[in-house]
């Protein structure tokens, strides 16, 4: 019954704000957003499907050259396809659950020679069945965090990220759900795994660091923003969260509405304090419920956890 009552208390706190109907009532208030991205270069990981599509189009159609990164090249081909000749789409195969295919990635953007303009870490996964990778991690944690670190690092520490360049992590209202827990970031014990959980870890740990890399990187003028999407029609929330993409499905906002927020920000580089958490322009409380502010960790403690693991510190 308490999980019942807890349940009913979610739903009727965030659906109206996190569905299209959020959206829609916010948007009768925004100022026209014509962005011009021509000469800037953006690098968008889950770039295939779901949100990262819909950033790619958009960043593309304002006149940016898009290096997308997928694991699948034939999806890729689809999404140069859907674009139109005109759109500048680099694609590049890359499975981010992996470090050796990250790694190899950023050597392939290093010998390419383009810098970025705009980072945005979208690659996500809810796994509702545990599973490793070939590297020995848990797949969701390797997906969803650990690589981002490592990618966005590597970009800053062989300076191929512009000075005033622009990182956006793409978290979620489910990080709503769990505290910064460094100790549950990595679980390899199937006995011990919760997806729904381990997902709500993962995304509050992306707005941890979007705080530690503020503060390490932020006086050379690059800008960091974390935010969610609110509630968004994919394929991924769909196979992840079947029961609730049955119940809500006719309001979840689409591609376009879930992504605005990302490539508004790429636009105006809004000023923000560090812990900052963007939802439809605007900045939200990074905590729904009091308990999710008690945490025994840092986010300094968090990039030492992720350094050390990927043999970095």
């Amino acid at each position: 019954m308490a999980m019942l009552i807890k349940v009913i208390k979610f739903y009727a706190r965030f659906t109206l704000s996190f569905t299209a109907i959020g959206y829609w009532w916010r948007s009768l208030f925004w100022s026209r957003l014509n962005p011009d991205f021509a000469g800037r270069v953006w690098l968008v990981t889950g770039a295939s499907g779901g949100l990262g599509k819909a950033i790619v189009e958009q960043a593309a159609a304002a006149g940016a050259t898009v290096i997308a990164v997928a694991r699948s090249r034939s999806k890729l081909d689809g999404l140069i396809a859907a674009c139109g000749p005109k759109a500048q789409i680099v694609p590049m195969v890359a499975d981010l659950a992996l470090q050796s295919e990250t790694e190899d990635l950023i050597g392939r953007l290093a010998a390419d020679g383009r810098k970025i303009d705009v980072l945005v870490n979208n690659v996500g996964m809810l796994a509702n069945e545990f599973a490793l990778t070939s590297e020995g991690r848990e797949s969701s944690f390797a997906t969803n965090i650990l690589n981002h670190y490592l990618l966005t690092e590597r970009l800053i520490e062989k300076d191929m990220l512009k000075n005033d360049g622009v990182v956006i992590n793409m978290s979620s209202g489910g990080m709503y759900n769990a505290p910064l827990l460094v100790e549950r970031m990595n679980v390899t014990d199937p006995k011990r795994y919760a997806g729904v959980f381990a997902y709500a870890v993962h995304k509050r740990g992306q707005a941890e660091l979007t705080k530690y890399w503020h503060a390490k990187y932020g006086g050379r003028g690059m800008k960091f923003y974390v935010m969610h999407p609110g509630w968004a029609d994919t394929a991924g929330v769909e196979r992840s969260l079947p029961r609730f993409y049955k119940i809500l499905n006719l309001v979840l906002r689409n591609g376009r509405q879930g992504t605005e927020t990302a490539i508004w920000l790429a636009a105006t580089k809004p000023a923000c304090e560090p812990g900052a958490f963007w939802f439809d322009r605007a900045v939200r409380t990074s905590h729904a419920y009091p308990a999710t502010q008690v945490t025994k960790n840092t986010p300094e403690e968090l990039a030492a956890y992720l350094s050390k693991e990927l043999g970095m510190a």
